[in-house]
């Protein structure tokens, strides 16, 4: 039996392909002859819907970054660093700000942060110096912690 074709869309073969590709996956057809493949796309989104609810930053929670700080705001009580999904401004708590001078750029830091929610950024909790030179190496949250002598 010899197939016609209708239109440049009904054909698979055409450069309109793409678009009867992605039009069968919202049509009963795509869940009936590949049930398969849809359980597979099923999971897909709700594992992504899972783990992006689980690594919000709803407020309250804490969290811990380990990265190089890129720039220091000590005026402002900011600092940039990187995280696993970009650039991450910091905003330092009270008792943090005075220390922040401190911090050399480019130094490997471990900082405890307390997120707000969005917008807002995430409070500097606490911190420890991991790589650089700094008068002030770790912050317990309250105040500078002296260094130990080796």
């Amino acid at each position: 039996m010899n197939t016609v074709w209708h239109a440049a869309v009904d054909n698979p073969f055409s450069s309109c392909h793409n678009a009867q590709i992605f039009f069968s996956l919202i049509t009963r057809r795509f869940i009936m002859f590949r049930p398969f493949t849809f359980v597979l796309l099923l999971v897909f989104v709700m594992s992504t819907a899972t783990l992006a609810w689980a690594f919000t930053d709803e407020p309250g929670k804490e969290g811990s970054f380990y990265s190089p700080i890129i720039r220091v705001v000590p005026d402002k009580g900011f600092i940039l660093i990187t995280s696993g999904s970009g650039i991450l401004w910091l905003k330092a708590s009270e008792a943090a700000m005075p220390h922040l001078s401190k911090l050399p750029v480019g130094g490997l830091i471990d900082v405890v942060v307390e997120f707000q929610g969005k917008p807002n950024p995430p409070i500097i909790k606490l911190w420890k110096l991991a790589n650089g030179d700094s008068t002030c190496p770790e912050f317990d949250g309250k105040q500078c912690v002296a260094q130990k002598k080796k």
